[in-house]
């Protein structure tokens, strides 16, 4: 199956913003923080306004506006996805103020969910992600970021505590991860603060053909992740 040009284009933005998160890894405080920079750089590939078919009052002939770039919109069951993209085709059929199709939510073209280290379950929050992506039309993209935090050198019990506890709460989260189709998921590992001179090993990527991780270099996160895409 052949990508489209704005397949492409999403796959674009969403490698840069993986590489410039990895980076900087500091940037962001919560999940929030992510959603605000993500959607930030949408707007900006994406700042058209388009016309719905709302009419601005009973006897205008004038239409309401709106973006294609949303955050929290609604995925039906109370839920709600991080970031959404629309094809501008489904926007011009909006004939709610509610941003719904007769009463429904429409279906983003892209969709994306973001977590951190800060979620209690990964296993739950990334199973309840993909769900909810299932209801894109072309692409959902789920994208988690576990920092490590601890300063334990290599070769302490509490170095060892800690890649234990990594392991328990996010590595076996992820290697159990069943994909939909039209899901691509990113987890990336990122150590920051050790005791030590030199990190091997700065950001590892889950590699979901081979079901292992692989360290990558700073300099080469955004192609790794360009062909993780594909």
């Amino acid at each position: 199956m052949l990508e489209s040009t704005e397949l492409k284009r999403m796959n674009s933005i969403i490698a840069s913003f993986c590489h410039d998160v990895v980076a900087e890894p500091l940037c962001f405080f919560s999940e929030a923080d992510l959603q605000c920079m993500l959607f930030a750089r949408l707007l900006k590939e994406f700042p058209e306004q388009v016309e719905t078919s709302c009419l601005r009052g009973p006897d205008s002939k004038k239409k309401y506006k709106t973006g294609l770039v949303h955050r929290e919109y609604g995925a039906g069951g109370r839920r709600r996805i991080d970031v959404s993209v629309f094809d501008p085709e489904d926007v011009a059929c909006i004939n709610e103020a509610g941003l719904k199709i007769d009463g429904k939510y429409i279906k983003p073209r892209f969709a994306i969910e973001l977590g951190t280290e800060k979620s209690l379950d990964a296993t739950g929050h990334i199973k309840k992600d993909i769900a909810k992506l299932t209801t894109a039309k072309e692409r959902g993209y789920v994208i988690h970021f576990f920092r490590d935090t601890s300063r334990a050198a290599v070769g302490t019990r509490r170095r060892e505590n800690k890649e234990q506890s990594i392991e328990l709460k996010f590595r076996s989260p992820v290697n159990m991860v069943e994909v939909s189709q039209n899901v691509k998921c990113l987890f990336f590992l990122i150590r920051i603060a050790r005791r030590q001179k030199k990190i091997w090993g700065k950001c590892e990527i889950y590699i979901p053909k081979t079901g292992k991780w692989q360290k990558v270099n700073l300099l080469d996160v955004e192609s790794c992740v360009t062909e993780l895409l594909l």
